[in-house]
């Protein structure tokens, strides 16, 4: 008597299944890297705020020391951040765009608004109020995220 040979290889209801289960994890994968990728943007708009605060900053700490109120010195004629020669002349600066030293646009920075507030504080080691002056950049980005950087400056 012959004997039967027996059938490998998979069934159609075996094939079928094999699939959904292979869809069902692909498709978790590619949810989870979409939103990965869709996030990656962020920290990108956050160091670039970051990195425009420190510029401003850093320009407005090289200039000579002028207390805010009745002892900031006259703002300069011009009137242009070129023309600032005193810290106090940066208070209540409001660039829409970001815009270099001399107050020119920079156009890949367009979608970033920067605002600078300058106040005398007390907070900085026991120091006088009228010799601290507190330093706070205000970037908000294209999300709408508003990173500020704050610094202090004696004379």
């Amino acid at each position: 008597m012959p004997t039967k040979a027996r059938q490998t290889g998979m069934t159609l209801v075996e094939l079928v299944i094999s699939i959904v289960i292979l869809s069902i994890a692909v498709v978790g994968v590619f949810s989870a890297l979409g939103t990965t990728v869709g996030r990656s943007v962020d920290p990108m708009i956050r160091g670039q705020s970051i990195a425009i605060a420190e510029a401003y900053l850093e320009e407005i700490t090289q200039r000579q020391f002028g207390e805010i109120g009745a002892d900031c010195p006259a703002e300069p004629g011009g009137g242009t951040r070129a023309d600032y020669s005193h810290i106090c002349h940066f208070d209540g600066l409001n660039d829409t765009g970001a815009v270099d030293q001399y107050g020119a646009s920079i156009d890949e920075l367009a979608n970033y608004d920067v605002t600078v507030a300058i106040s005398n504080s007390s907070n900085l080691g026991g120091l006088d109020s009228s010799v601290v002056l507190r330093i706070d950049i205000n970037v908000t980005g294209p999300t709408n995220e508003t990173f500020t950087l704050s610094g202090y400056r004696t004379p």
